[in-house]
C-alpha cells in the first residue's frame, strides 16, 4: 500500500515553531512528531511506500523518513520537492507528484493527527474509495467541510455551510481510477494557472465520476494543526486519547 503525504507548505501561522523546521516537525505530547506519528500508524497498517511532498527545510523531513525505518525497515520513501511553495497552493505538489498517482492509495495533509484503528477501519472498509465526516461536530469556521448525496462526496470546501454539510478531514483512501481522475484534473488546474487553490477545487469537478463514500471518525480521533492553538489543543487531545485507549486495552488484557 502507498501512503501520499502532502508536507510542502510554509506553515506560517505556527510563529516561531516553523522558523527553523516544518510544520510536520512539530512535537506531540510524547516528543514524537506528527511526521513520524503518521508514518509509525501508516506502517503498522501495512503501508510500505510513502510519497512526501517537501517545501520549506526538506532535508529535515528526509532526514527523519530515515529514522522511521526502525518501524520497519522495508519502507521506502520518495520525495517531491515542490520548489514554489512559498507561492503556490499544495495542489501544485499534487501535480509534481502526479507520476506517483497511479495506483490505490491513502492521500493526506502532513497536518493531521491520527489514531491507529482509524487507518485500519479505512483499509477494511469495501468501499474502493473513502473520504471522512463527523456527524456531530460543529462545523468550523476554517476548516474542510463536505457535502453528500446518498452518501457520496459531492464538494469539499472551507467556505460551504448548512445542514447538508459536515466536518471533514482530508484523509483519503482512493482507488487508482479514483486518483487519476484527480490526478488529470490537478494537471489541468495547475496548466491553467490555477495554482493558489486547493486540490479539493479540482476534486468538485469529478466527484460525479470518482465516487468517494464517506466514513464517520466520530469513534475516532483525527484533527489537523494549522496555528499554534490547534498546536496546543490536539496535542492535548490526542494524549487523553491515545491514555484511554491504553488503559482500555490493558483491562481487556
Amino acid at each position: 500500500m502507498r501512503a501520499v503525504i502532502f508536507n510542502s507548505g510554509l506553515g506560517s501561522r505556527m510563529g516561531g515553531l516553523t522558523r527553523m523546521q516544518p510544520k510536520c516537525m512539530a512535537e506531540l505530547y510524547n516528543a514524537e512528531t506528527i511526521f513520524a506519528r503518521q508514518v509509525r500508524l501508516l506502517s503498522a497498517c501495512g503501508v510500505e511506500e510513502f510519497v512526501v511532498t517537501t517545501g520549506p527545510f526538506a532535508h529535515q523531513i528526509e532526514d527523519a523518513a530515515a529514522a522511521c525505518r526502525k518501524y520497519n525497515p522495508n519502507l521506502r520513501f520518495i520525495f517531491v520537492h515542490n520548489p514554489q511553495y512559498r507561492t503556490t497552493n499544495y495542489i501544485v505538489s499534487m501535480y509534481l507528484a502526479g507520476s506517483y498517482l497511479d495506483t490505490k492509495l491513502l492521500l493526506l495533509h502532513g497536518d493531521l493527527v491520527f489514531n491507529e484503528a482509524l487507518v485500519r477501519e479505512m483499509l477494511s472498509n469495501p468501499a474502493e474509495s473513502l473520504c471522512l465526516y463527523h456527524e456531530d461536530r460543529i462545523l468550523p469556521r476554517k476548516d474542510f467541510k463536505a457535502q453528500f448525496c446518498n452518501g457520496m462526496l459531492e464538494k469539499v470546501s472551507v467556505h460551504i455551510f448548512g445542514e447538508d454539510c459536515y466536518a471533514f478531514q482530508p484523509l483519503y483512501k482512493l482507488s487508482a481510477d479514483a486518483v487519476r481522475i484527480w490526478r488529470d484534473k490537478v494537471a489541468a488546474f495547475v496548466e491553467a494557472g490555477k495554482c493558489h487553490v486547493y486540490a479539493e477545487e479540482a476534486l468538485n469537478e469529478v466527484t460525479s465520476d470518482i465516487r468517494i463514500a464517506g466514513m464517520s471518525y466520530k469513534q475516532h480521533y483525527i484533527d489537523e494543526i494549522d496555528n499554534m492553538e490547534d498546536y496546543c489543543r490536539v496535542s492535548e487531545e490526542v494524549c487523553r486519547f491515545d491514555m484511554t485507549r491504553e488503559r482500555i486495552s490493558c483491562h481487556l488484557l
